[in-house]
């Protein structure tokens, strides 16, 4: 079984981080009451498994039947909206539950037409129905959907939480806990991302690998990148960069990566510094930069 699925926290408590979204959440279920919610931030913070402890703590036993997730990636479409959506929408709790949860992940994949066409379900149901949107960019998410909501940002987990939650792990799964040290340089490498850190601890455990080389697996896609500006084949670059993006890595994230590749590689000196001084600034320009159009300048860049 997947480590990320067993160990996903089913209360406030076991949420790692996010401590002012936490407090607002426990008056929530004391009330049994709460907002629509818009969640955003970095991948593997933990945007999802909170919507889930929401619909635990909450929905209690009847979660199943008034709980609904849909990944707006694969039903992006208008006629989602007014289809399935609405359906579920209209439809009334089952059980002793105060609403329904309608959970729609990545929700910046779904298309403006249909995000706009939620914000009248939205307040035609609003006495049965919660929503809780999550997405990596909030940027991409309609200002009518994002005023309908309380927004929260995930920013990314802490090192020294991150090593918590992976001790724990291996205490629990009965396996030797690695020298600290070496676990805390395979923590650095992934950015606060707390998913990504348990599914590479446990296909190093799983395939019998040191930490050290579990990572420079895990470098493969930057290494690729990076080679393939190397040989001028920039449009490969900004194919493969582009599918990092597309898979919900944040360009810190990648930058991370890059920065990684470069530094334990074997460059020419002019070339490695040049690499590093694009990446930083790259990592500095994320902030307000859209990550399509940031990728493209880098990739421009390391021509």
């Amino acid at each position: 079984m997947l480590w990320t699925e067993k160990y996903r926290p089913t209360r406030l408590s076991q949420i790692v981080g996010q401590e002012n979204f936490k407090m607002d959440a426990e008056n929530w279920v004391l009330l049994k009451d709460m907002p629509n919610l818009l969640l955003y931030g970095p991948a593997g913070t933990g945007k999802t498994a909170t919507a889930y402890v929401l619909g635990y703590e909450i929905l209690g036993e009847n979660m199943q039947s008034n709980f609904f997730e849909i990944n707006a990636s694969d039903d992006r479409k208008l006629d989602v909206i007014r289809g399935k959506i609405k359906d579920i929408a209209q439809s009334g709790t089952i059980g002793d539950v105060p609403f329904k949860i309608i959970l729609l992940d990545e929700m910046e994949n779904m298309t403006n037409d249909a995000q706009n066409a939620l914000k009248r379900i939205m307040e035609r149901y609003s006495d049965h129905v919660r929503f809780v949107f999550t997405s990596n960019d909030r940027s991409k998410i309609v200002y009518p959907l994002q005023s309908r909501c309380a927004n929260y940002y995930f920013g990314t987990v802490s090192n020294d939480s991150i090593l918590n939650v992976l001790k724990l792990i291996l205490e629990e799964e009965n396996k030797p806990i690695p020298p600290i040290e070496n676990l805390q340089t395979f923590i650095g490498g992934f950015g606060g991302d707390i998913r990504r850190a348990i599914v590479e601890l446990q296909a190093a455990i799983n395939s019998n690998t040191t930490l050290s080389v579990q990572m420079t697996k895990s470098l493969t896609d930057y290494q690729q990148i990076i080679e393939f500006v190397i040989d001028n084949k920039l449009d490969d670059a900004l194919e493969k960069l582009y599918a990092e993006i597309y898979n919900g890595k944040t360009m810190k994230i990648i930058c991370n990566g890059l920065h990684d590749v470069i530094t334990n590689g074997k460059f020419d000196t002019a070339v490695k510094y040049k690499m590093l001084r694009i990446i930083g600034e790259t990592e500095w320009r994320s902030e307000t930069v859209t990550p399509r159009v940031l990728a493209s300048w880098m990739i421009a860049q390391m021509k």
